[in-house]
């Protein structure tokens, strides 16, 4: 397909190109042996990796018509002005109006290549890739399409009835409207118990009232509020008849679909600067009386007659399971941000020599023992949210959800949404922080895009639940499960394997005294070893927290020690649903794939046993000894990885254009580059336009 190029665009970038030009002739460009070493040794180490990194490209993707439908996907993208900013203007000067118009702007152009005959010819396989390539490029424009996407629109399959997804669903599919997730509000962030906007049905009119009554019940931090939604998904208190009915979902339109003005009764603005992800148009919202039909109350779980009569869900908690999806794609998020992170500090890391013997510095322990894990953290994300999807099928069906499946097995996929999503959240933090130290003073440039995703990543750490909160919900299921297993040796037969299946052998695992394991290189042998390990420390720490409890101990007293089984629980999960695919899996018939997929998998398994292990030392059942043993063979396991952190990124397949960092360009060619980013920067070399007004008067005074 041939993407028409914007005339002033094209001028621009090339008056950029001649520009800079000049400005090299100008500079002293002589290849120094540091930036003609880079290249030698970014050749080097992806040459050192024993497996083909390619084949693990294919795996990474999904399978080689994945993985080349990416490839395709970005190399569309990459010259599209619409899609990606292109020289001279950078991604990190935007300003914030020119980011939120930026980040639409390459929306609808989404929408009109989704539209083009030559696009749709190629299947909804490759409008899913260049969907996925959009998403890699531009963390702004994966939220602002992600509220429309996976919130608004799974609200509505997941609570909307088929006479509701009929009327709704097309238009959600087409972009005739773009829809929000109204749940947040001033005072009350996602304690939904506590929110005050309500819902009172008018039985005269045969419609909701929907009302914002005090400034902390305005709805807050609403992604696409600001300017563009036309509708909003509302969760409210519901009122009928004068009584509290709980809460309910409803569909209230914000704008004109035509002119953009917001609509009677109803007052949003933009929240305005934020940390990150300025591109997203995050927003407040006020009700003010404002009537909607009471057929836009979604009504898959709930009924209302008009004649007032109200038919209850079968259970309250349906009305959350829409945040289920919302916290698996916050993780994938996450992870998606955390290797681009990790792809450009591992690069820079092989190609910056410093040291009495000018060494790569990816060769000090400081750097190849934090990068190891964090690389095998991806991949373990990558794999258990394939996992997870497969899971959420069973539990919606598709939209066409059996009532009793759905509540059976709900619990269970809150429990591993929300202990994953604040795992990542907190190990993800840790990552991006030695990826920022490991890129020294060049991480502290926006240029090179580190500072940028640490800036976008604020709201993964709070957005979906802050992490105490969601780690507190899992271990009250955790604890809940354990009892009813030890007290009435009953556990819930799933379709499903769950995460907490090791509680099947829980009073097998309580009556292990001690660790068997004197040589704790034997499990890099036997996989299993550590996860029964794992499974041991848990129900021991679990069991451990439930007596303490039965003891009159408060659960405020227990926070942090149920947080942190809940936050160990999500590990060994990781851990546990890899081994079931790697250990002795033919992975595409690829030796090479499957065993370094293995490596991934056991370096995992001994970084939870290496940070957890306080939890088993607490309970006696790893002795000091172990321990030691314990972060030796973990530290050797990362050393021994070292020669692979190059293929093993590479195979993830970011162009450059994507990681927007010339320290991590591909070839390892880093250091010109750079500096052509820098010249490209307006007004980066000349007379600043206030030297006249404070530096002149200054400089020419007697």
């Amino acid at each position: 397909m041939t993407i028409p190029i914007n005339q002033s665009t094209a001028a621009n970038a090339k008056s950029a190109a001649i520009r800079l030009a000049q400005l090299k002739q100008q500079l002293n460009l002589t290849p120094s042996s540091m930036s003609q070493q880079a290249p030698k040794d970014m050749a080097a180490e992806r040459a050192s990796a024993d497996f083909d990194i390619e084949a693990l490209a294919h795996h990474w993707h999904g399978g080689r018509e994945q993985y080349v439908l990416m490839q395709k996907a970005f190399a569309l993208i990459k010259s599209d002005p619409e899609l990606v900013v292109q020289p001279p203007r950078n991604f990190v000067e935007l300003t914030k109006d020119e980011s939120r118009e930026f980040t639409m702007g390459q929306i609808h152009r989404f929408v009109k290549l989704l539209q083009d005959p030559v696009i749709r010819s190629q299947g909804p396989e490759f409008a899913e890739a260049l969907f996925q390539a959009l998403v890699n490029y531009s963390e702004s424009f994966s939220m602002r399409i992600g509220v429309h996407r996976a919130l608004f629109r799974n609200v509505l399959l997941m609570l909307g009835s088929d006479e509701q997804r009929d009327e709704w669903l097309d238009d959600v599919d087409n972009y005739r409207i773009f829809g929000c997730f109204a749940m947040t509000e001033l005072g009350h962030s996602s304690a939904l118990r506590d929110i005050e906007t309500t819902a009172t049905y008018d039985i005269n009119t045969d419609e909701f009232i929907i009302n914002s009554p005090t400034i902390t019940a305005t709805k807050w931090w609403i992604g696409m509020a600001g300017k563009t939604a036309t509708h909003t998904m509302v969760i409210a208190q519901t009122y009928i008849d004068g009584k509290h009915m709980g809460h309910n979902w409803f569909i209230v339109q914000l704008r004109d679909r035509s002119t953009g003005e917001l609509m009677p009764n109803v007052i949003a603005g933009d929240i305005g600067h934020k940390v990150g992800r300025s591109g997203l148009d995050n927003g407040w919202i006020q009700f003010h009386h404002t009537r909607i039909p009471r057929t836009q109350m979604l009504n898959r779980w709930v009924d209302l007659d008009r004649q007032g009569n109200y038919t209850p869900a079968p259970s309250p908690v349906v009305m959350y399971a829409t945040l289920i999806p919302e916290r698996v794609m916050l993780v994938l998020n996450s992870m998606l941000m955390v290797s681009h992170a990790v792809a450009i500090a591992t690069r820079y890391g092989v190609v910056r020599r410093q040291g009495s013997h000018n060494e790569q510095i990816m060769d000090y322990l400081s750097h190849y023992g934090k990068f190891a894990p964090a690389v095998s953290f991806v991949y373990m994300v990558r794999s258990a949210t394939s996992t997870l999807d497969e899971q959420f099928k069973i539990l919606t069906a598709g939209g066409n959800m059996d009532p009793e499946v759905y509540m059976y097995h709900m619990g269970d996929m809150h429990a591993i949404s929300a202990c994953l999503k604040g795992l990542t959240g907190w190990y993800g933090s840790d990552v991006l922080e030695t990826c920022r130290r490991a890129c020294g003073g060049h991480a502290y440039s926006a240029y090179n895009n580190i500072g940028q995703i640490i800036d976008d990543w604020g709201v993964l750490t709070t957005g979906g639940g802050d992490n105490v909160v969601l780690l507190q919900q899992t271990a009250k299921i955790l604890l809940h499960l354990l009892t009813q297993k030890l007290e009435h040796d009953q556990y819930p037969q799933l379709k499903f394997k769950s995460s907490t299946h090791y509680f099947i052998r829980a009073k097998e695992y309580l009556a292990v005294p001690q660790w068997h394991v004197t040589d704790v290189s034997m499990c890099l042998d036997n996989l299993s070893l550590i996860e029964e390990a794992l499974f041991t420390i848990l129900v021991k720490r679990l069991n451990s927290i439930r007596e303490d409890l039965k003891a009159g101990t408060t659960h405020n007293d227990l926070l942090l020690d149920s947080v942190r089984a809940a936050e160990m629980h999500a590990a060994a999960f990781l851990y546990s649903d890899a081994v079931g695919k790697y250990d002795k899996a033919d992975l595409s018939a690829d030796p090479g794939v499957a065993k370094i997929m293995r490596r991934m998998t056991a370096l995992w398994g001994l970084h939870t046993l290496h940070t957890y292990s306080d939890q088993g030392f607490k309970e006696g059942f790893l002795t000091p000894q172990q321990v030691k043993q314990i972060e030796k063979v973990y530290l050797m396991a990362t050393k021994n990885l070292r020669k692979q952190l190059i293929g093993l990124t590479d195979a993830w397949g970011y162009p450059d254009f994507v990681l927007k960092a010339p320290i991590a360009k591909y070839d390892g060619d880093i250091y010109e580059p750079y500096f052509e980013t820098l010249l490209m920067s307006k007004n980066s070399i000349g007379v600043p336009s206030y030297h006249g007004k404070y530096i002149k008067p200054l400089t020419d005074a007697e």
